[in-house]
């Protein structure tokens, strides 16, 4: 199974070596893993020699935080998505592949439902997600969810810039989706 690793250089600021060489020694160890770094500019020369050779980088202009890591959902491959924007624990991508091939499935039957595959929100699921956010103990910097329920979803609110990864991380557990998350 393929996994796409996506990194938002502008919101992981000085952290990004660290992140990088993290990130990068986890999807060595799980094989088949792409790592994407969004970049929109504040990456500089020193930066620039960090980044190894697997790692591919996405160009685009500043946008808000939901656009970034939706144009580095758009250039990845893989079959489940990681977004990642703080230091992971060690078994963080295990977990994640974990979680997809319990629910794989799962998510080839809901392609097929009623031939629809996008699962709207209804309002008691919104009151819901938006009870979970208020509920919630620390923030969501770390992501990971199948293709299948992030384009269902629509990927990330492209208005959204903090709030971005945990309004998504929300919505997909307002639908029951199958997803791992790191906190702060």
């Amino acid at each position: 199974m393929k996994t796409s690793l996506i990194i938002d250089a502008r919101s992981t600021g000085s952290a990004l070596s660290s992140i990088l060489a993290s990130i990068t020694r986890l999807s060595s160890d799980h094989g088949r893993s792409e790592i994407l770094l969004v970049d929109d500019g504040v990456l500089d020369q020193h930066n620039h020699d960090l980044i190894g050779s697997d790692v591919r980088v996405v160009r685009c202009r500043h946008t808000t935080l939901g656009q970034r890591l939706n144009m580095g959902a758009s250039h990845s491959q893989g079959h489940m998505l990681g977004f990642c924007q703080n230091t992971l624990d060690s078994c963080w991508v295990a977990r994640m592949l974990a979680a997809a091939e319990e629910r794989a499935d799962l998510a080839e039957c809901m392609n097929s439902i009623n031939g629809n595959p996008l699962i709207e929100m209804h309002p008691l699921q919104r009151r819901l997600a938006n009870w979970l956010r208020w509920h919630s103990h620390h923030s969501a910097r770390a992501l990971g969810v199948e293709r299948t329920w992030f384009d269902r979803l629509g990927g990330f609110d492209p208005k959204l810039e903090d709030d971005a990864m945990e309004d998504l991380a929300m919505r997909l557990k307002a639908c029951r989706a199958n997803i791992v998350t790191q906190g702060i």
